[in-house]
Order: structure tokens, then C-alpha cells, then sequence
């Protein structure tokens, strides 16, 4: 009974020495607002301390086995990183490395970490909790917590007794489980709640392959953003998330013509979460003609056994759940999913934004405004040109550094990229209708 209560102490210490490591990379992620560094940096010292102690106690008792060794080089590590982001503090240089460093440790825990604000909006996850979750439904930072895992004994011990938060029972949302996990608060400099840590324990993770898109798995900027019902119009472009999509289609015809490969890439402000990404073959229901399959590679081989329109459309709305849609050439790409979405009972009104609006708007003078040549212009590399995912990626680098543009012009908000965005098109209606005109007056004459 001894050696499973000190193993159990050993753990809960080890654990407590993680909280406490990103409690003060919480701190130091959060600038001048972070004033408790030192602080933070002397209760981190203390809780390892603590840890230490317990360790040279398990090990008194005979608890030295692969686990407390584990456990062990894991607490020193985090003591180590500790004190390199005490004194990294400040720099960006090396604000990218403490990056690096916390996605290091995360990455090599075996427990499932992740962090969320008092919203329960997902703000840091480690692989093993995209693991763990994924069979239930996407992970991914500032996606609802709530819509993965049954949070009501976290809620239960936020409102009761702090005794709890060591002895919780988690289950998913499609009740696997249950999975013994821990408690842990973020505060801020006033002592305030601002975000909650769960660890648990969990079925081993697969190693993720060494190549393809380095993961995003924190972003603690978002504790910082003020409360909103829903998309408010009045948020900064920054603080909004977004989904660029491309579709590739049987043909131009909005009406009659159908889905054949859908792709679409997460992002947070101007930052391009290349992991989370979203790709799928469509049945069209139809035969695709020679000459679409000649542009975008996608035939009726290929597309046999591929979801249908409306199953497609239903996982494509779950991807992109409470985010602001982005495409080039907006309306062509949101008739097919607003049709698609009808056949599955769903409504795509989520607001759009429009790449080919908005660098019409800030760069009216450029004689080039297609995909194509806004990569051209900003020196961003297209993948295969007609795959649905590399057109979406390459859409949201455009869109990325559209942004950085628009905030240097004093566009902040959604609002004011919205009355750009249709005063581009106002712009584009009225150039269309004096060259109708033109060119009627000039067949007339």
C-alpha cells in the first residue's frame, strides 16, 4: 500500500511540476501582462524541488523501476526548460525556441495534455490528446473542448472542492472511457482563473511521421482575446479563426455541375495551421467530363466509393464549425457548398471572405489578381495547381499576408475587411456594367 501511494504521489508531483512549467510559459507567452514571471519561476522551483524530494523518496523505498526513471529525466527537463525560458524571456529569437522546446516536451509525454479557457475553447494539445480525440471529432486549437469530451466532472470540480481535481473520470463524447486524469488552474497576475490544464491518462499515441507539416499546438494568444457571442463583427482580424477552402468541380455550371475533390486548411489570424487540414474525393453522382479530369487529374476511377455530396458536405461543416469561410473567387466555391449542404439538411452561412475581393481592393493597379499571380506577386509557391488541398493551402498563405497588408492600411476588424471586400465588388460591378455599355454603344453606332 506504501509503494503505490508514493508512486502515486510521485506521479501527481510530476504532473504538478507540467502545470507549473506552463503556467510560467503562459506568463512569458503573454508579455508585459505577465509580471509574476519571477514568481512563477520561484514556484516552479519549488514544486520541482518538491518532485525531486518525492523522487529521492520513491527511490528510498524501492520504487526505481523504467517508470520513476521515466519520470525522473522528464521532471529534470522541464526544470531545465524552465530556466532557459526565465532567461529567454522577452526575445523573439528565443521566443521561438521556447516554442520548439514546450512542443518537445509535449510531444514526448505519454499523458494526454491539453489546455483550455473558461469558454472550454481548446488552446494547447499534445499528440497524445489529438490522439485520444480524434476518433470522437477534430482537434484543433480554439475548437470547443465540450464537442470531444464530456466536461462535466471539470466543470464539477471548477465549482467545488479543489480536492477533486487530482481524482477525475473523463469520457469522451462518444463515451469511451472512462480515463483517470488531473486538474490543474491557470491564473492571472490577479489570481483570476484563465485557462485549466487536464491530463490523462490514456492509451499510447502512434509516432507521428518525421516529415509533412510541423503540427500547431498551442495558442495562448487567444486568452487575451475579449469575450463574444459568436463571429461580432468588432473583432480584431486576429482573433478570428478561419477555413480556406478550394473545391474542383465536373464543371463551371453552379446550377447543374457537382463537387468532385474538396480541400480546406485551418487558420488563426495570419498563422497557416498546415496540419489541420481537411481533404476529400466526391462522388458527383455523375460522369465527369475528359476535359475537367485533363485539369484538375480527377476521374470517374477515382472517384468510385468516394462520400457523396451530401456526406462530404456534413464532414467539411464539422471541419469548418464556427469559422470564417475564405476562398479565391468566393462565389463560385460556396454555390456548390451551399448546394451540397442543402442535400444534407445544412445551411453554409458562414460569413466569407473573398482573397479575390480583397486583393482587388488593395491592389487595384495590379493587372494580375488570380490565384496565380497574387502567388506570383508575394512569393508563395503553389503546390500541384488543381488539387483542391494545395489550392487551399496556397490560398491561405495569400490570405495570410493579405491580412498583414490590410492591418498596415487600418483595416483591424472583420467589419472593416467586410466594407473593403464589398466595395472591391461594387468597384468590379461598375467596371462591368460601363464596359457592357461600351461595348453596346459601340455595336449600336
Amino acid at each position: 500500500m506504501r509503494a503505490r501511494l508514493s508512486a502515486g504521489s510521485l506521479a501527481v508531483a510530476c504532473l504538478a511540476g507540467l502545470a507549473v512549467f506552463l503556467t510560467l510559459y503562459w506568463a512569458a507567452a503573454r508579455g508585459p501582462e505577465g509580471a509574476g514571471l519571477a514568481g512563477a519561476a520561484v514556484a516552479a522551483g519549488a514544486g520541482l524541488a518538491l518532485a525531486s524530494a518525492l523522487i529521492a523518496r520513491a527511490a528510498r523505498i524501492g520504487l526505481a523501476g523504467p517508470l520513476l526513471h521515466e519520470l525522473a529525466a522528464r521532471d529534470l527537463e522541464i526544470a531545465r526548460l524552465t530556466t532557459e525560458l526565465a532567461r529567454a524571456h522577452g526575445t523573439d529569437a528565443r521566443a521561438a525556441d521556447d516554442r520548439r522546446w514546450l512542443e518537445t516536451v509535449l510531444c514526448d509525454l505519454a499523458e494526454a495534455v491539453i489546455v483550455a479557457d473558461p469558454r472550454d475553447r481548446i488552446l494547447l494539445f499534445n499528440p497524445a490528446a489529438e490522439a485520444w480525440l480524434t476518433p470522437t471529432g477534430p482537434v484543433g486549437l480554439r475548437r470547443d473542448l465540450a464537442t470531444l469530451v464530456d466536461l462535466a466532472p471539470v466543470h464539477s470540480a471548477l465549482a467545488g472542492d479543489p480536492a477533486a481535481h487530482d481524482a477525475l473520470a473523463l469520457r469522451t463524447a462518444d463515451q469511451r472511457g472512462p480515463f483517470p486524469a488531473r486538474l490543474s488552474m491557470l491564473r492571472d497576475a490577479k489570481g483570476d482563473p484563465e485557462a485549466y490544464v487536464l491530463t490523462a491518462r490514456v492509451p499510447p499515441a502512434p509516432k507521428r511521421a518525421a516529415h509533412g507539416p510541423r503540427p500547431e499546438f498551442h495558442d495562448f494568444a487567444l486568452a487575451r482575446l475579449a469575450p463574444a457571442g459568436g463571429l461580432a463583427g468588432k473583432r480584431s482580424l486576429d482573433g478570428l479563426a478561419y477555413v480556406v477552402f478550394d473545391l474542383e468541380t465536373t464543371g463551371l455550371d453552379t446550377r447543374e455541375d457537382a463537387i468532385v475533390s474538396m480541400g480546406a486548411v485551418r487558420a488563426l489570424g495570419d498563422r497557416v495551421l498546415e496540419s489541420e487540414s481537411f481533404a476529400t474525393l466526391v462522388d458527383p453522382g455523375r460522369p465527369i467530363p475528359p476535359a475537367n479530369t485533363a485539369i484538375h487529374g480527377i476521374d470517374d476511377a477515382a472517384v468510385q466509393g468516394a462520400p457523396d455530396q451530401a456526406k462530404a458536405a456534413r464532414a467539411f461543416a464539422a471541419f469548418a464549425h464556427d469559422a470564417v469561410l475564405v476562398a479565391h473567387n468566393a462565389a463560385f466555391d460556396l454555390a456548390f457548398l451551399k448546394r451540397a449542404g442543402a442535400q444534407a439538411g445544412i445551411a453554409f452561412d458562414h460569413p466569407p471572405f473573398d482573397t479575390l475581393l480583397i486583393a482587388r481592393w488593395l491592389f487595384p493597379d495590379l493587372a494580375d489578381h488570380s490565384l496565380d499571380g497574387l502567388a506570383a506577386l508575394l512569393g508563395i509557391e503553389i503546390g500541384r495547381r488543381h488539387s483542391a488541398l494545395d489550392d487551399a493551402r496556397a490560398t491561405a498563405r495569400v490570405f495570410a499576408r493579405l491580412l498583414g497588408v490590410a492591418r498596415a492600411r487600418g483595416l483591424d476588424t472583420y467589419d472593416d475587411l467586410v466594407e473593403a471586400s464589398n466595395m472591391a465588388l461594387g468597384l468590379r460591378a461598375a467596371a462591368a456594367n460601363f464596359e457592357r455599355a461600351s461595348t453596346s454603344g459601340r455595336a449600336g453606332g
